[in-house]
């Protein structure tokens, strides 16, 4: 049940406790680089009483602290009632800004950001890994972090994520928890979808190569002076020729099974042929691959939060080659009340 549901005004003293006004109550939250949300339906009863834009929002179930952020949204409907929409802290990290990094890991990168956006933080794991020096022009803050978090997990550093923790965003390292539960169809597991999917694999892949061939030719320009006379003068230029394209392709061993899917890129560095074809291959690998999508409806849990882990057993499961298994959530959304369930999207 809900414990504590309050609603406060930023600048002033004022504050409501509405946890008997609100119904519809969901939130939501991922890894993949975006705000905590919590949406919310509110009754209105007292006259001195609005809902503005900035307003912080604070939640708890069963005593447990799910969510601290602020109204970014509301629509005032017919009978005096409120849908609401709010964010955790994460929302701001949608900005874009230009910002120089030195030399340094990702937990002083992230450190820095909060700091200037003026948000409580905290490193939980620190991360060794060293980051090259880095001018990140108008990007958002998620994406200067998650170049960040990316090659600090390519170095074998470990996968690191962002969470806001009632109020205090954090940089972890996932899983956060592994929770000794275990889900299924026989333990909370109510319903569940596995997807597999091609549509964004490659299993031929191009680095296409441009360069434009140069040349010398002289050039003669002649002058008439002042008196009538001729001037002549020869210079030798640069000039430029037809554009030659070169291509370094990859090739899978899919391509049987599923028919070809060629993916492109073009490429301008200075890379030689060897350097290329490497360059092909990582990208072959990254591509060359189907998409595993694991979603679960199950009994409401308040540990079920995304970044945790997780032993799902669902025996049905075994004919398509997944057992019993340890899953990481990449995404989590509660949907609270007299049913409350949790829906999940695992990382498979």
């Amino acid at each position: 049940m809900i414990t504590k549901f309050i609603i406060k005004r930023r600048t002033q003293n004022q504050a409501w406790n509405v946890k008997s006004l609100v119904t519809n109550v969901k939130y939501s939250n991922d890894m993949n680089y975006a705000a905590g949300e919590l949406t919310f339906d509110l009754i209105e009863v007292n006259d001195g009483f609005a809902i503005h834009n900035g307003d912080i929002v604070m939640f708890e179930w069963d005593s447990h602290k799910i969510f601290k952020g602020y109204v970014f949204k509301y629509d005032f409907k017919q009978g005096a009632t409120y849908s609401i929409t709010a964010y955790d802290g994460l929302r701001y990290f949608k900005s874009n800004d230009s910002m120089v990094f030195p030399t340094n890991n990702l937990g002083q990168r992230f450190n820095t950001i909060c700091g200037y956006l003026e948000l409580p933080h905290k490193v939980i794991s620190m991360p060794q890994h060293k980051l090259k020096a880095e001018l990140a022009d108008n990007k958002s803050y998620f994406s200067m972090l998650q170049s960040g978090i990316d090659s600090t997990r390519r170095a074998g550093d470990g996968h690191y994520f962002l969470r806001d923790n009632y109020g205090m965003i954090e940089l972890r390292k996932y899983p956060h928890y592994q929770l000794k539960m275990i889900i299924g169809d026989k333990s909370l597991v109510t319903d569940y979808t596995l997807s597999r999917s091609i549509d964004q694999a490659a299993n031929v892949v191009k680095l296409v190569k441009s360069s434009t061939t140069k040349g010398k030719k002289k050039v003669t320009t002649v002058k008439t002076t002042k008196k009538g006379k001729k001037k002549q003068t020869t210079k030798t230029v640069t000039t430029k020729g037809p554009k030659k394209m070169s291509a370094t392709t990859a090739e899978g061993s899919t391509i049987d099974s599923w028919g070809k899917l060629i993916y492109v890129k073009q490429v301008t560095s200075k890379a030689n042929t060897a350097q290329l074809k490497q360059q092909a291959n990582n990208l072959l690998k990254q591509k060359n691959k189907q998409t595993n999508t694991l979603k679960l409806t199950a009994i409401g849990n308040v540990y079920l939060m995304a970044g945790n882990s997780v032993t799902v057993k669902i025996n049905d499961l075994r004919q398509v080659g997944i057992g019993t298994k340890r899953y990481s959530i990449a995404k989590a959304t509660h949907n609270f009340g007299d049913a409350y369930t949790v829906d999940l999207e695992m990382k498979v």
